[in-house]
């Protein structure tokens, strides 16, 4: 699959969609690539680009699924907290 920059972006937006839509959903690259119709190397560029913009996490057994952020520090968001 050759893509260019709208239908890269399309792609992008398309896996975030899944992955906001299926709460529980977890991929491996191979399972993706077969998911979305993309080769590996997109693929994993991809979900790898998503990882680093917070939006996957990737786990130790290399599946990808939606991020969900942890209270750290809920004392410091506290108003009149230092």
């Amino acid at each position: 699959m050759t893509l260019n920059q709208y239908s890269l972006e399309a792609l992008v937006v398309r896996i975030q969609i899944e992955f906001l839509e299926r709460p529980t959903l977890r991929l491996t690259l191979p399972e993706a690539v077969q998911r979305f119709g993309i080769d590996k190397t997109t693929g994993g560029a991809v979900l790898d680009a998503l990882v680093d913009a917070g939006v996957l996490a990737k786990t130790r057994g290399g599946a990808y699924c939606r991020f969900f952020p942890r209270n750290i520090d809920r004392a410091s968001r506290r108003p009149g907290a230092s």
